[in-house]
């Protein structure tokens, strides 16, 4: 099967450079794609000038940013022309050896019912310790409304962590099949990617993996991780470049999280006001504490 790498750059050609460099000599990867999310910045100069010198790597550029998962959906489409079979969607914040790539490409072609696969996120915490969970957990169970929202209020998350996410022994197996994974780095068959519609472009950012792992599911495919082997994430270190502002960050949370409620877990009026409430408060926390 052939993989391809899809890296979505907005404003940060100092990441994604460094990601492209870090991976020239990977001969996992049959194609490298680079969208370039209508950075305002010098990035598409840059990035086009690196990716014209290598016959591996294709530079798309989008005339508007849409959001991370419309401009991800370029990159898969583009790998589907390219004869891709599989695709990893990498941040640019994040670094990973070759040989942790091997691995999830070799589950995804030997299990034709995974359609998402990730590897751990690199902590120094127990996986599934409170310290990990805080810190950002690597994947976690599937929500329903209420464990959704509360995992959205960052005291409340911090109150009941552990009917959050799977606890320590979760991650003894080497592959656990789970609710959604980290949206920094999955790999994703590019035919079931595509059956589903890829990322919903109505959420511009954030909740993307928990509902295409809800779209996955829906048709019978898995999302699972291999508990063995890790990848570095810079947690949201693009992302802060663009909006730097917790409560900038906060309201569109709040919006791709309130649309996924409404059309998807098609949650009623009662909800949708108790909800409006519930991120009223958040908004607070984020504004005194500064917590997210």
């Amino acid at each position: 099967m052939k993989l391809a790498l899809v890296v979505l750059n907005y404003n940060d050609a100092d990441n994604t450079l460094k990601i492209l460099g870090n991976v020239a000599d990977y001969s996992v990867f049959d194609k490298v794609i680079v969208v370039d999310n209508a950075s305002n910045d010098d990035s598409k100069i840059r990035l086009k000038s690196f990716c014209e010198k290598r016959d591996k790597i294709f530079f798309v550029e989008n005339q508007e940013n849409k959001g991370y998962g419309a401009g991800n959906n370029v990159g898969i489409f583009v790998a589907k022309k390219l004869g891709m079979d599989l695709a990893l969607i990498a941040n640019p914040d994040t670094d990973f050896e070759e040989r942790v790539i091997k691995v999830v490409k070799s589950v995804m072609v030997k299990n034709y019912n995974i359609s998402i696969c990730a590897p751990l996120v690199e902590t120094n915490d127990v996986y599934g310790s409170r310290e990990n969970v805080l810190k950002g957990a690597s994947c976690w169970p599937m929500r329903d409304f209420m464990h959704s929202l509360v995992e959205n209020g960052p005291i409340c998350r911090r109150l009941f962590t552990k009917a959050l996410h799977y606890d320590r022994n979760f991650y003894n197996a080497k592959i656990r099949k789970v609710g959604a994974v980290l949206g920094a780095l999955l790999m994703v068959r590019v035919e079931d990617f595509l059956r589903v519609s890829g990322y919903d472009e109505n959420m511009f950012l954030y909740g993307e993996e928990d509902l295409l792992s809800k779209k996955m599911a829906d048709i019978g495919k898995k999302t699972v991780v291999v508990t063995g082997y890790k990848y570095k994430h810079i947690h949201s270190a693009s992302i802060k470049k663009s909006l730097k502002s917790l409560y900038s960050r906060q309201k569109i949370r709040e919006e791709s999280t309130m649309y996924f409620y409404k059309n998807y877990l098609k949650i009623n009026l009662l909800q949708q006001i108790f909800a409006k409430v519930f991120f009223a408060f958040v908004r607070l926390e984020v504004i005194i504490f500064g917590l997210m």
